[in-house]
């Protein structure tokens, strides 16, 4: 069903959603599903919910899913205070680490994976009516996995579940394409106009002290109203507050931070209305861009930047990078000038540049790191996240990641189904690394009768999940007194209550802190990143066991140390080695103690390109990184076959005799791929015989010992034979190795990488042809290189009718004084083809 309503009328209400309260109740009627597109300013996020409160027809509960805390607890607030009712009674909110609800709750503001851990311990979702999911087209993990979810529960044990999906645009967002069967409504926006400017910044090495200039040129300019300044995130925004609390007037302005880890009480403050007589300046990351109203503002200054976590599969750590927002965003931040009435804006780029701005951003579960998503996938009982209705497929290699730690852990057996330890991991609500260091430590205090090395890794867990932390170094040790006041010390309490941890003994916090030795920190935090393990190289670097590299500062209190447990880290684009944020030393011996099982033993064979010969040693390795090694006299052939194999990978296809023959038979199955890909051809570039090389090599390599013989191998035929004889007859038909001339002479054609089929031969035998040859089924022209009677090259064409009736002449012209002898006939397309001289051809007839 596929009411598209569009209010246009701005009169009809105070609101433009008002216009779309009726349809909507009525679409609910004889629909579970509803999809309202209703730009910045229509009152989706308030107006809507607060009347849904009123309807008859609804007698459950509603759960609301904002992406964003900040604006949850801002939501309902607001909306809790138009209905003159104590928050945490009828109307309420619940964030990580942080809830005002009560049994009494009818309006349930819910965000951070709340929704889900809710589906998942009720799949029934039991007393909730509807599930409204707001600002859709933010994309963030937890609101496609949600959403995924909640179709799931709709479609099997909820029928009479009502979902509301809602956007500020539908545009590049798969909404109706993934519930075909809703009700599409839309809304007009309610905003003021914005007048654009663009300033774009002279050095982009100095863009904050322009941003900083422009800022305080447009508070001069303005004299209403208050800023909101648009930037990538926490670091920019304190150098700013600083560069403009030396330059603005304190008794006039006030500077307001606006980020995800800031406290609720310095939230509010930036989100409140401006003291009396004063303006406010409100700096913040891209939380501000939607379901948020910040009071007064006129003026928004947009950085254009963001700042964006893409997760390396390679290495298993996110990297954030500064990327420029897309043209969607920027609509957004604009108009947040215009909520209240008409405003200015001005982005730090030029209008041309704008033009080039992608489209809408791409949905977090293309770049992110899918651990958590594919744990909650394992506990819904599914083997893959193509299982579940989502919106974007995920990012295949980070999936695949993802399942294979989960496997390493244990939280998955082979066939992908969540083990009992998987359970209890997802049953804390943590990143799975650490569920799995939780539960391991609890299983080691058992074994040790030490609850302190318990209640130690609860503290661990909360220092890393903690959303702000002074500046003390890298030495994790620093941070646990800190980590055991404020908020994440009812985290701490939390996960000490869901282990069960009081049946072990007295828990009193700071004596685990006090009990802490370095051993144990470092062996906790190794069950939760044995990948991290690093070991020292050079003079601040170091080695992690997954084989990339990560340097510490010179100046850091661990910097020195031999070997390394890294539990923070941040790779940056542009940098070759990442930066290391948190971590603990790390004692060697244990690797023969608690760590002994993560130390793998094996034999290794490689080639010393010094000595010319192959050797081979027993290795005790941690990952990638080398404890020890000891001489093997005697060679196992099979560790040779393995060292060949390594060095093809290493240094490639030039090793084996792989001659111009496997290079054409390449180009010609690429092309055989391009123009008949109704064939099942096999991949032959470099890459995927690389990557195969167990396959179509090894097993030919059992009585190879040595480089020289490695080429004798016939690697041509080794190839050749990849395809059945089916497809080897096919391709000599579409493809062929040569090209048969009217003189008898087979002419071989050459395939080269650029998908060009090219034909060398002498001009007086291509005589009497009309055109080039065409190959595979008529879609490729061959060009044809015609040459001298001393085979130098003459011409070059794919055309050959137009060579004979234009260029053909300046050739004859030039080349029969030269080659007398030789036949350079006036009508070359109707002359009969040789291969000999005018005599030898005259006399043979």
């Amino acid at each position: 069903m596929n009411l598209n309503i569009t209010v246009t009328d701005p009169l009809v209400t105070s609101l433009p959603i008002h216009a779309l309260l009726q349809p909507l109740r009525d679409a609910f009627k004889c629909q579970q599903q509803v999809i309202l597109e209703a730009p910045t300013g229509a009152g989706k996020s308030t107006a809507l919910p607060l009347d849904m409160l009123d309807w008859s027809e609804i007698s459950g509960k509603i759960l609301m899913l904002e992406p964003r805390r900040v604006a949850a607890r801002n939501v309902a607030q607001f909306i809790a205070k138009q209905r003159g009712c104590e928050l945490g009674k009828e109307v309420g909110y619940r964030v990580k680490g942080d809830s005002r609800v009560s049994a009494n709750t009818r309006l349930e503001i819910v965000t951070e994976g709340i929704l889900t851990r809710m589906i998942q311990q009720d799949p029934e979702l039991s007393g909730i009516e509807m599930v409204i999911f707001d600002e859709i087209h933010e994309r963030h993990l937890t609101t496609d996995l949600g959403l995924a979810l909640a179709l799931e529960i709709q479609a099997s044990f909820r029928e009479d579940l009502k979902i509301l999906a809602m956007s500020a645009t539908l545009s590049g967002l798969p909404l109706s394409e993934l519930m075909p069967e809703a009700t599409l409504l839309k809304s007009e926006g309610r905003s003021f106009a914005v007048e654009h400017s663009y300033s774009s910044v002279p050095n982009q090495g100095h863009w904050l002290e322009h941003m900083a200039k422009v800022i305080i040129n447009s508070l001069d300019q303005h004299s209403q109203g208050s800023l909101l300044a648009f930037l990538p995130g926490q670091g920019e925004i304190n150098r700013l507050h600083t560069m403009l609390s030396a330059r603005l007037d304190s008794k006039t302005s006030i500077i307001c931070p606006l980020y995800g880890s800031l406290s609720a009480k310095a939230q509010d403050l930036a989100i409140a209305p401006a003291p009396s007589g004063m303006r406010k300046v409100v700096l913040a990351t891209n939380v501000a861009e939607s379901s948020l109203t910040i009071e007064g503002i006129t003026q928004v200054i947009d950085s254009g930047y963001k700042r964006q976590a893409r997760f390396n599969p390679k290495t298993g750590v996110t990297r954030l990078s500064l990327k420029r927002i897309s043209q969607a965003s920027a609509a957004q931040r604009a108009g947040r000038a215009g909520r209240l009435m008409a405003g200015f804006c001005t982005r730090l780029w030029s209008q041309e540049e704008h033009g080039r701005l992608l489209k809408a951003d791409e949905p977090e579960i293309v770049h992110s790191d899918l651990l958590s998503m594919v744990l909650d996938a394992a506990y819904w009982g599914v083997k893959s996240l193509s299982e579940l209705p989502m919106l974007t497929e995920p990012s295949a290699v980070n999936e695949n990641v993802s399942w294979h730690l989960l496997h390493t852990m244990g939280m998955v057996n082979d066939s992908r189904l969540i083990t009992r330890h998987g359970r209890a991991a997802h049953q804390l609500g943590c990143n799975p690394r650490l569920a799995h260091m939780l539960l391991l430590a609890k299983q080691q205090a058992k074994q040790q009768q030490d609850i302190h090395l318990a209640v130690l890794a609860c503290i661990l867990a909360a220092t890393l999940e903690s959303r702000s932390r002074s500046r003390q170094g890298a030495d994790i040790s620093r941070y646990l007194n800190e980590a055991i006041q404020g908020e994440t010390r009812q985290q701490i309490r939390n996960w000490v209550s869901t282990l069960n941890l009081a049946a072990l003994g007295n828990i009193e916090l700071s004596d685990a802190v006090r009990h802490a030795s370095n051993d144990n920190i470092a062996m906790l935090l190794a069950f939760a990143f044995p990948d991290r393990i690093a070991k020292a190289r050079g003079v601040s670097g170091y080695q992690l066991a997954n084989g990339s590299g990560v340097e510490l500062a010179n100046d850091d209190a661990l910097a020195g140390a031999s070997w390394l447990v890294v539990a923070d880290l941040q790779e940056t684009e542009g940098r070759s080695q990442g930066k290391v944020y948190l971590a603990a030393s790390l004692n060697e011996q244990l690797f023969d103690a608690q760590l002994a099982g993560l130390v793998d033993s094996i034999e290794y064979c490689g080639w010393d390109d010094v000595k010319g010969r192959f050797y081979a040693e027993k290795q005790r390795k941690v990952g990638q990184i080398l404890l020890t090694k000891e001489a093997i006299k005697v060679v196992d052939k099979r560790l040779i076959k393995g060292a060949i194999l390594e060095q093809i990978s290493l240094k490639g296809l030039a090793l084996v005799n792989f001659d111009s023959k496997c290079q054409r038979l390449q180009n010609r199955v690429a092309l055989a791929k391009q123009y008949c890909p109704e064939h099942a051809w096999p991949a032959l570039d470099n890459d995927s015989l690389l990557n195969t090389l167990d396959t179509w090599l090894a097993p030919y390599l059992d009585d190879v010992r040595s480089l020289a013989q490695l080429q004798q191998i016939d690697c041509y035929t080794l190839l050749l034979n990849l395809l059945p004889w089916e497809l080897q007859q096919q391709l000599e038909a579409l493809l062929p190795r040569s090209w048969p001339m009217a003189t008898g002479t087979q002419v071989r054609i050459d395939y080269d990488t650029n998908g060009r089929a090219l034909l060398s031969v002498r001009l007086q035998e291509a005589l009497g042809m009309a055109q080039s040859p065409v190959l595979a089924q008529g879609k490729l022209i061959v060009t044809m290189e015609l040459l001298s009677p001393a085979h130098r090259p003459l011409a070059l064409t794919a055309d050959l009718a137009s060579f004979w009736q234009g260029p053909y002449e300046h050739v004859k012209k030039e080349m029969k004084g030269r080659y007398p002898k030789h036949l350079w006939p006036d009508d070359p397309a109707n002359t009969q083809p040789t291969k000999f001289t005018k005599k030898k051809t005259f006399s043979s007839q």
